[in-house]
């Protein structure tokens, strides 16, 4: 039967519960021992945890560049915002564009005839029909105890692409109908099944359509072309045009390369590279600076995925020429400490001087012939981090193997210490009963 609880009072004199805690102490010192150990390497699985989302994080910005759509940004400006505004999207080739716009894409809009009021009945009733384009017609039932609101909400909640409102001039009272949609194909036709409630409405009278549904015409270096609206995207390739006024000369639209955009994702890319330089050199040790967990000091599986990543940064281009082969060779060069830093004028004038020249050391395309860096990064990261039996995978399933069986052996130490404590107990409860004998006799 097991001994708990305190031992009675002392026939020898000593402090027996305190000789116990120190014994229980000294042979507890292997599971503290064997816990700080596991805590040690459990901060070390952390550590690689993080070190992976950081190669994860740097392996996105290389896929940022990797394209010829992605790496050549460009911006679009117009020599007349006012009259036609232009926004380019990555990937378009530079050049000079004329627009000029004879004609804006409306909507239609139909007002009513006058009312006295827009809350008093309007004492007629009917059927009134519209159609949309080569649409369905619509139907809309009117009652004589219908408002002038009561009708342009009804039509409204038509479920048509079409809405009513009512105005007040001053004076009177009129329903505007205003179609959603722009271009010619989005003309409103009506029709009042009641002579009454047409000449009341007014909606079928030609005269108060007062802007018609038209699509937008406008050319673009002298070619004509319309669209059905004034968001024009593929007039020019990668170009969107806003046409905003009809415009009585050219407008000029020019579309360039932009060093500032493109530099903002390379410096992105070299910001991610360094990060996962400095968790390497945090994790394992660097130079005079210690590693922050003697787990992982000097760790191959860091060390070896830096000098992987190193390789690449410090590599020429296969299929590329000329001045520009490497990423050095276009500002952006490896420090004594293994990280990146980019010389903005370096970087820029080589994009000024040959755009092309410089994506071919970052993008892939068959295309142009560019089998750039930005995709070995990305593959070298996913063999390192991700793929089945990849550095940063094996040495985090290492670890954790590691905490489990340590998680084992702790368990293991903390029973027999538990027994220990007993056993003591056992001896010293017996120990005591000799003594508080021996007493007696004398």
């Amino acid at each position: 039967m097991a001994i708990t609880g305190s031992l009675p009072t002392s026939s020898s004199g000593l402090d027996v519960e305190d000789l116990i805690g120190r014994l229980v102490a000294i042979r507890n010192q292997s599971v503290t021992a064997l816990q700080t150990r596991q805590q040690q390497i459990n901060q070390a699985s952390s550590t690689v945890s993080a070190f992976t989302t950081k190669l994860s994080t740097l392996s996105r910005a290389a896929r940022s560049l990797d394209t010829t759509s992605e790496f050549n940004a460009t911006t679009a400006t117009s020599s007349d915002a006012t009259y036609v505004a232009a926004t380019s999207s990555s990937g378009v080739v530079p050049g000079a564009y004329t627009v000029a716009v004879s004609r804006l894409a409306s909507e239609q809009r139909t007002r009513s005839n006058t009312f006295a009021s827009s809350t008093d009945p309007i004492g007629l009733s009917g059927t009134l029909d519209f159609t949309i384009g080569a649409g369905s017609p619509v139907s809309v039932t009117v009652n004589t105890t219908d408002t002038l609101n009561d009708v342009a909400a009804r039509i409204s909640a038509s479920g048509a692409r079409i809405n009513a409102s009512v105005i007040y001039d001053g004076s009177n009272y009129r329903m505007l109908v205003r179609g959603l949609d722009s271009g010619d194909a989005n003309t409103i036709t009506f029709s009042e099944s009641t002579p009454a409630l047409t000449a009341s409405l007014g909606l079928s009278t030609p005269a108060n359509t007062y802007q018609a549904a038209q699509d937008a015409l406008f050319t673009v270096d002298g070619i004509s072309m319309r669209r059905t609206t004034n968001q024009v995207t593929n007039a020019i390739p990668g170009v969107t045009l806003a046409l905003a006024r009809t415009t009585a000369s050219d407008v000029r639209i020019n579309v360039a390369t932009d060093p500032a955009a493109i530099k903002s994702k390379v410096q992105a890319f070299v910001t991610a590279y360094n990060d996962v330089v400095t968790a390497s050199h945090t994790a394992t040790g660097f130079g005079s600076t210690r590693a922050s967990n003697s787990v992982l000091a000097g760790d191959w599986s860091f060390r070896s995925s830096l000098q992987r990543l190193s390789r690449l940064a410090g590599s020429s281009v296969p299929g590329t020429s000329g001045s520009y082969t490497t990423l050095a060779s276009v500002g952006v060069r490896l420090q004594n400490d293994g990280s990146l830093q980019i010389n903005d004028t370096a970087f820029s004038a080589a994009v000024a001087a040959d755009p092309l020249a410089v994506s071919k050391v970052f993008v892939t395309d068959v295309g142009i012939g560019a089998t750039g860096l930005m995709d070995s990064f990305a593959t070298a990261i996913t063999e390192l981090s991700s793929n089945t039996n990849s550095t940063m995978l094996v040495r985090g399933a290492t670890l954790s193997s590691q905490s489990q069986t340590l998680s084992v052996r702790i368990r293991r130490e903390q029973d027999s210490v538990t027994a220990y404590r007993e056993t003591l107990r056992s001896q010293f409860t017996a120990m005591e009963t000799i003594v508080s004998r021996y007493k007696a006799i004398l």
